[in-house]
């Protein structure tokens, strides 16, 4: 299982470039559009924190990603939906924050039943 700092980067940097790359590539540049780039660097901060293995910042990054996931799904038009290069940006960002709520929640998971917490011994 992958680290969950490690997972916490890879989606915080989607969600940072893919961001960034919205909101040039729209003419007006709504600041709405500036929600995921804003989120990505919310969840860079807390990677150290992670791998100090904090579980109120663990729980907190989770909830973030989630909500991250479904905001930027829920900007999605179903009826208006074609593969432009806003609707597949919004939809990498939302499948990347549902892939790394899915591993966190197996990451903890896994340390649940381990109960000595093996699973990190490697990183301390």
């Amino acid at each position: 299982m992958v680290h969950p700092y490690v997972i916490n980067t890879l989606n915080a940097l989607v969600l940072l470039i893919a961001g960034t790359i919205l909101y040039f590539s729209h003419p007006a540049r709504p600041p709405m559009a500036l929600l995921a780039p804003f989120l990505g660097i919310l969840l860079l901060a807390c990677t150290y924190h992670l791998r100090k293995h904090n579980r109120f910042v663990f729980n907190t990054v989770s909830a973030l990603t989630l909500l991250a996931g479904l905001l930027m799904i829920w900007q999605i038009e179903p009826e208006g939906f074609g593969w432009s290069l806003q609707h597949v940006l919004l939809l990498l960002m939302g499948l990347s924050s549902f892939v790394a709520v899915a591993f966190y929640v197996g990451t903890f998971v896994q340390e649940r039943r381990m109960r000595n917490k093996s699973i990190y011994k490697d990183d301390l």
